[in-house]
C-alpha cells in the first residue's frame, strides 16, 4: 500500500526548494538579465532611431523652407528682370520714335533744301532757255530779214 514517509516528503521538499533556488539564481537570473539587457538595447535602438527620424523631418522641412526661400528669390529676381528688360524696350522705343521724328525733321528739311535748290536750277534754266530762245528768234528773225 502507499504509506507517505514524512523524512523522505522533507527531503524531496528541501531537494526540490534547493533545486529552484540552483536554477534561479544560476539560470533564471542570467536569463533575465540578458533578456532586460536585450531589451534595453532594443530601446536604445529605438530612440536613436527616432531622434534620427525626427532629425531628418526637421532637416527635411529646414530644406523645404529654403527651396520655398529660393523660389521666390528666384521669383522676385525674374520680375525685376521683366520689369527691367521692359523698362529698357521702353526706352529703346522712346530713343527709336525720337530718332525717327528728328530723321523725318531731317528729311523734311533737306527736302525743303532740295526743292529750293531744284527751284532756282528750274529759274535759271529757264532764263538761260529763255535767253537761248529769245537769241534764236532773233537771230532767225535776223536771217529772214537778211533773205
Amino acid at each position: 500500500m502507499l504509506t507517505i514517509n514524512p523524512s523522505e516528503t522533507i527531503w524531496t521538499i528541501i531537494g526540490f526548494l534547493a533545486l529552484l533556488f540552483l536554477l534561479k539564481r544560476f539560470l533564471f537570473d542570467p536569463i533575465l538579465r540578458v533578456m532586460d539587457e536585450r531589451r534595453a538595447r532594443i530601446d536604445a535602438g529605438l530612440d536613436e532611431e527616432r531622434q534620427a527620424q525626427d532629425a531628418l523631418e526637421e532637416e527635411a522641412r529646414q530644406l523645404e523652407q529654403l527651396r520655398e526661400e529660393q523660389t521666390e528669390a528666384a521669383k522676385q529676381r525674374l520680375r525685376e528682370e521683366q520689369l527691367r528688360a521692359e523698362q529698357l524696350r521702353a526706352d529703346a522705343l522712346k530713343q527709336a520714335q525720337t530718332a525717327a521724328l528728328r530723321l523725318g525733321e531731317e528729311g523734311k528739311e533737306t527736302a525743303q533744301a532740295l526743292r529750293v535748290q531744284t527751284e532756282q536750277r528750274l529759274q535759271e534754266q529757264g532764263d538761260t532757255l529763255a535767253n537761248a530762245l529769245a537769241e534764236r528768234l532773233l537771230s532767225a528773225g535776223n536771217t529772214e530779214e537778211q533773205k
